[in-house]
């Protein structure tokens, strides 16, 4: 495996907020419960809403900056790899993928094809969630009562979660294979030095 292929530094923080923000607000969802009109919430229901709430934003601040960096960056962090929808990008996915069916695991790292398919779906997904969930921060009043429009994009963030929660078992579960595969992906992530 070609480890020279490694995600610039701020690539790394940056994936290390997502991955941060997206699991905590995935594990605490576990427990909340958001506001219903009439309904009466359990301190934890309600403090834990409060608290996913406020990770919530924390988290779309990271997409925010991540979108600015991906649009700015000169390297393979850029939009190019996390969307390689040209010419190049698609054969270097098509090549990834007749290696899978070939039973032999693609590079993985900082390059385009499939792995930065793949992160750019998750991208794409945590953009949605973050986007959203700051919708409803600003739009859904206190007592749980909902608009159409409230109700609208709380439905639509409830909807792209099943997403979130299919990709980050998805996503750990290359993590654990590459890993296994002796391959230096995840620490190359995560080294934040």
């Amino acid at each position: 495996m070609n480890e020279s292929k490694v995600w610039a530094r701020q690539t790394r923080f940056l994936h290390f907020g997502l991955a941060a923000t997206v699991t905590f607000q995935l594990l605490i969802s576990l427990v909340m419960e958001a506001p219903e009109a009439g309904e009466k919430r359990s301190v934890l229901e309600s403090t834990t809403f409060e608290i996913h709430e406020w990770v919530g934003m924390a988290a779309l601040l990271v997409v925010i900056i991540h979108w600015i960096w991906s649009l700015r960056a000169k390297d393979n962090s850029n939009l190019r790899f996390l969307f390689p929808w040209g010419k190049e990008g698609f054969s270097s996915m098509m090549k990834d993928l007749r290696e899978i069916k070939s039973l032999k695991l693609p590079e993985g790292g900082g390059r385009g094809g499939l792995p930065g398919f793949v992160h750019g779906l998750g991208f794409l997904s945590a953009t949605g969630m973050a986007l959203t969930g700051g919708i409803l921060f600003f739009i859904l009043p206190e007592d749980g009562s909902k608009n159409a429009t409230a109700e609208l994009f709380h439905d639509i963030h409830g909807f792209i979660a099943n997403f979130i929660w299919a990709y980050w078992w998805g996503h750990i579960a290359a993590a654990v294979i590459h890993k296994k595969m002796g391959h230096d992906t995840v620490k190359n992530m995560f080294d934040l030095s």
